[in-house]
């Protein structure tokens, strides 16, 4: 009986962890950028805070890396469903890591630093 409860348990706690997960990436699903693509395919996006220096915007990458995206680039909306966080920095950074195929051709101009860029987002009145 006890091996029973504990594994019903362990499968809520599964269950819980899980649905946290996804649900806290959800808010990504069908949001696009400036060019009008998807934003994020599985785990591609983030919140994340952001800075300005000298007209230029750094974000802060899941590595703990800044990395200057250019403002063109940068989609000043918020995103749907976005909980109120308080952090006048907060923003979102959709991207994975750059290969040195992308640094060729077309798909270089995605390039900043070492990640291939999707979409970058930063709240209205952020800045």
């Amino acid at each position: 009986m006890i091996l029973a409860s504990t594994r019903a348990v362990t499968a809520v706690v599964f269950l819980w962890a899980s649905s946290t997960a996804a649900g806290a990436h959800d808010i990504y699903t069908g949001v696009m950028g400036k060019d009008g693509l998807l934003c994020c395919g599985g785990s591609d996006c983030a919140a994340t805070t952001y800075r300005e220096r000298g007209g230029d915007f750094e974000f802060l990458t899941r590595e703990q890396r800044w990395v200057s995206i250019p403002a063109e680039r940068i989609t000043f909306l918020p995103v749907p469903n976005d909980p109120p966080s308080g952090d006048p920095h907060h923003a979102h950074l959709c991207y994975r890591r750059a290969t040195e195929a992308d640094r060729i051709g077309w798909r270089a101009g995605n390039v900043f630093g070492d990640i291939y860029l999707f979409c970058a987002f930063i709240p209205p009145g952020a800045t």
